[in-house]
């Protein structure tokens, strides 16, 4: 998949295109739909298929307050939207300047050179334009009078019968519902970071753990233990996870990501880059009486995270 950074970056000449657009964090079951159908309108017509997605998410630009979290970091969305099958992915800089741009204007931009559509696909929610003046609908009427045709699939719903929506998404994952999120986005959420040093408590207890550090503005569950696999060097490996603050040994201080590696017996891997996949909340943060307790807790709690991970296969 041939990736572009703006329009401009586009070559001069190239022949038509069948645009998939739209923000697309998390490359969901109902972003897979959109982003099938220009794939599939590109073999129909011998035409590329691309996506167009824009970075930062617009609404960190329009309405900063809502602190939007991120459901996939930037290579995941990457990797995800590649698997669909795309042939070009083109992420434009979402700034102030450009949410200005009327919507005929962008209209313009799709269906003229250097992109060429013949076929857009967008969600039938999808907003555009200065304002977020244009709608899908008046994306439609504009590109019938150019011979283009614009398409949005059937809203995509979970089992039960609920729109999904990365909004949906977001609060599931805020809640720690990680497993009603698997069948929402297709697959478990995962977050990918880097290992770091931790206090070395959990080596103490005879529980190592490894502190992963996501970074900031990415979507984490819950506070809590779960069930989940770690990637490391292309391994999956079964994992009980702590996000919290350790109530037991300290109050307060900042939000942590300890993952126990069931069974893990390869070198340490402190500064690695691994990928979380949360499978099941196992249970609420709790403070405990002091290390016994602890410890008797989280053998439990490690039991029953292998009979999850066990059950589950390995995210792709």
């Amino acid at each position: 998949m041939k990736r572009y950074t703006s329009i401009g970056a586009l070559p001069m000449g190239a022949g038509p295109r069948c645009v998939a657009i739209g923000v697309f964090d998390g490359v969901h079951l109902g972003h897979q739909e959109v982003i099938r159908q220009a794939v599939e309108a590109a073999k129909r017509r011998a035409a590329t298929s691309m996506v167009i997605t824009f970075t930062p998410n617009p609404l960190v630009i329009l309405r900063p307050e809502l602190k939007i979290t991120q459901i996939t970091d930037a290579p995941t969305r990457v990797e995800r939207i590649e698997r669909l099958g795309v042939d070009e992915l083109l992420e434009i800089a979402f700034t102030s300047a450009f949410s200005r741009i009327p919507w005929e204007r962008f209209c313009e931009m799709l269906m003229g050179p250097p992109v060429n559509a013949v076929a857009i696909s967008v969600g039938e929610n999808f907003r555009f334009g200065h304002g977020g003046e244009g709608t899908a609908t008046m994306l439609r009427d504009y590109a019938r009078g150019r011979g283009i045709e614009v398409e949005s699939p059937a809203l995509v719903t979970s089992l039960d019968h609920k729109p999904i929506s990365s909004t949906r998404i977001r609060r599931l994952i805020a809640q720690g519902d990680v497993a009603e999120v698997i069948g929402l986005l297709g697959r478990p959420h995962s977050l990918g970071g880097v290992v770091v040093h931790g206090d070395g408590r959990g080596a103490s207890l005879g529980i190592p753990t490894a502190n992963v550090d996501v970074g900031d503005h990415m979507a984490i569950p819950a506070k809590g233990v779960y069930a989940a696999k770690v990637r490391v060097d292309g391994r999956w490996w079964a994992s009980a996870l702590n996000i919290g603050h350790a109530p037991t040994f300290r109050d307060g201080g900042e939000l942590r990501l300890e993952a126990f590696l069931l069974d893990y017996d390869g070198p340490p891997i402190y500064e690695e880059t691994v990928t979380i996949a949360f499978l099941e909340r196992i249970r609420s943060e709790q403070r405990f009486d002091g290390p016994t307790e602890l410890i008797a807790q989280v053998m439990r709690d490690i039991d029953y995270a292998r009979q999850v991970c066990a059950g589950s296969p390995d995210p792709l």
